[in-house]
């Protein structure tokens, strides 16, 4: 956690919850800068009916992101893991502890609510909160008792069950990989997402377009990519991945009908969704 002081509102179990009634909010640095955001945050609050335990800003650190998502700390995930850390070292955020009965399904309605208002990818989705069971407690931990009153906190081990980076990916040096992370969000934090996205490919009236929504893990749906085109850069790869999240879809390739149906028909089957659509000029550029 950072040295800088923080406002806290409360006190760590100033009215004591049971521990299944309690649950945490991160309001990430995207929707902490937006007052939208957090106004929206507060009005899904009080019709929540959720008690307020602990309310404060922060500015967390590399270690307590890992803390939070334990799985990204290990070897599976490290674009993923380069990426949010980034994403929520990037400045303050905000931590609201709560209670009450039926608390994580709440926080859940809370988070999908606010993220479908003003969430455009995984690394900009202004609101964490957690909802698997090993990770309930010592999220709540981490944020009501360890960071407010400096304690130690031991993090759990998350292996991940989600298959992770493989391929041509994975055999490149972990170096390398952080390196175009890094050199991706740089880009995209200056200058916006849109720089950040690479040059449309060109070469045919029908392009092979990437959806959002893949059910993999974003280190393993972009292996896939970088298999299925072994031209593209790994910054490439990135760029495409988090540009159908963003835009809503990724022109991976550029040719005929059959040749967008072939790659379209691939990647859909190593469960990537993907279309073949009609390259207009506006879509080309």
């Amino acid at each position: 956690m950072s040295d800088e002081p923080f406002e806290q509102k409360g006190h760590p179990m100033s009215h004591p919850a049971a521990p299944e009634e309690l649950s945490v909010l991160v309001v990430k640095p995207d929707g902490y800068r937006c007052p939208q955001v957090r106004e929206y945050v507060d009005e899904l609050l009080q019709a929540s009916r959720l008690t307020v335990e602990l309310r404060y800003e922060v500015c967390l650190e590399d270690e307590d992101v890992m803390d939070t998502w334990p799985k990204f700390a290990g070897p599976k995930y490290p674009i993923t893991a380069e990426l949010l850390r980034l994403y929520l070292t990037s400045g303050p955020c905000e931590v609201i502890v709560v209670h009450g009965p039926d608390v994580v399904r709440r926080c859940a309605h809370l988070r999908g609510e606010v993220r479908a208002r003003f969430g455009t990818s995984a690394f900009a989705n202004c609101v964490h909160t957690p909802t698997e069971p090993q990770e309930i407690g010592p999220n709540v931990e981490k944020y009501l008792v360890s960071l407010p009153t400096g304690q130690p906190f031991t993090r759990h081990r998350d292996d991940g069950v989600t298959e992770g980076i493989s391929g041509r990916l994975a055999a490149l040096p972990r170096s390398v990989l952080l390196a175009e992370a890094r050199a991706f969000w740089g880009t995209a934090q200056k200058e916006g997402w849109r720089a950040a996205w690479r040059s449309r490919p060109e070469g045919g009236g029908f392009g092979a377009c990437l959806l959002p929504g893949d059910p993999h893990s974003v280190d393993h749906g972009m292996s896939l990519i970088a298999d299925a085109l072994p031209g593209l850069t790994v910054r490439e790869v990135i760029s495409a991945y988090v540009e159908a999240e963003v835009e809503g879809w990724s022109c991976l390739l550029s040719g005929t009908r059959a040749e967008a149906r072939e790659l379209a028909r691939l990647l859909a089957a190593q469960g990537l969704y993907a279309e073949v659509r009609a390259l207009t000029p506006a879509r080309r550029n």
